[in-house]
């Protein structure tokens, strides 16, 4: 079932965070190129985006699905002036994928973004995120732009 974010699922976000990003992270792009950065592997990093997710007023924006236990969760953030809200992380387990909860989890944060007054809603992927890829579009989302992330080490 979906439920509101709680402080107590903070870590349970992380790990899967960790496990369903591993392979379509920009931050993980970045290390295995170039070694960790700062000390730091990329989990860090993309793990401080799930900190800034729920951090405040934003937790109202953040759904779970439990079952027992955390399997998937959804963020979302609003932009009241430009009217478009957006979803920066999205994840359910290996093992409970094709089950519908990320449509089910996407179709929640959609009423949730037009309940806030959202005209539109984007989301992000990366070119070798095959799910996503064929998610999003599923979903009712249309490809915009592409966008190219360069590194280099100072």
């Amino acid at each position: 079932m979906i439920r509101l974010y709680r402080p107590a699922d903070l870590e349970s976000l992380k790990e899967i965070t960790a496990i369903c990003f591993a392979k379509v992270s920009i931050d993980a792009n970045i290390e295995a190129q170039f070694g960790a950065i700062g000390g730091r592997d990329w989990r860090w990093r993309k793990l401080r985006h799930i900190d800034q997710d729920v951090e405040g007023e934003r937790a109202r924006g953040v759904f779970v699905w439990e079952e027992d236990q955390v399997l998937g969760y959804i963020t979302t953030r609003i932009d009241a002036e430009s009217k478009i809200g957006s979803i920066p992380n999205l994840a359910v387990l290996p093992e409970h994928q094709s089950r519908g909860l990320g449509r089910k989890l996407m179709d929640h944060a959609l009423d949730y973004l037009r309940q806030q007054g959202m005209e539109a809603a984007k989301i992000e992927t990366l070119a070798q995120n095959a799910v996503g890829s064929q998610f999003y579009p599923s979903t009712g989302f249309r490809e915009v732009a592409r966008q190219i992330h360069y590194l280099m080490r100072l």
